[in-house]
């Protein structure tokens, strides 16, 4: 593969929406991969993010929300983390209140750490999903009161 090959390559890639592509041609391998964006709730269109789910993780299932208030939900695929490390107590709680700016949770994919911000000053009703369970784009993750 010629380094020619490789820049074009390169610069189709950066033009994509991919966020990451591998190639093998002989005993060349070539990956390319983007750095996962600061993710941040929006009430907008959605964001446009990919990620691989690796099939032996069990997704976790979407629960039942009731019409009062507004939700928050999953921007990505990825791990929910409730908070920084496993010893640091969670981010938000039930009837937390929350300024805008202020970290809801982690999703992990492809092993970069994405903070969740509010987007709006909010009371947390409900937390929706478990510690550590993988979540699908548009998971509900908080059920939320605007304050």
């Amino acid at each position: 593969m010629e380094t020619s090959e490789i820049f074009e390559l390169l610069d189709k890639f950066d033009k994509s929406s991919l966020s990451e592509v591998i190639i093998n041609k002989g005993d060349v391998k070539v990956t390319f991969r983007k750095p996962a964006a600061h993710v941040m709730f929006s009430q907008g269109a959605p964001l446009p993010v990919q990620a691989i789910v690796p099939p032996h993780h069990a997704v976790a299932q979407q629960p039942e929300v009731a019409d009062e208030g507004d939700v928050i939900t999953s921007p990505i695929v990825g791990t929910f983390y409730r908070s920084a490390s496993p010893d640091s107590p969670p981010f938000v709680e039930q009837d937390s209140r929350v300024g805008k700016g202020q970290t809801l949770c982690i999703l992990e994919a492809m092993k970069v750490m994405n903070e969740l911000e509010a987007e709006f000053d909010c009371i947390i009703l409900d937390v929706l999903v478990e510690n550590g369970k993988m979540v699908e784009f548009g998971t509900p993750l908080f059920k939320v009161k605007r304050a």
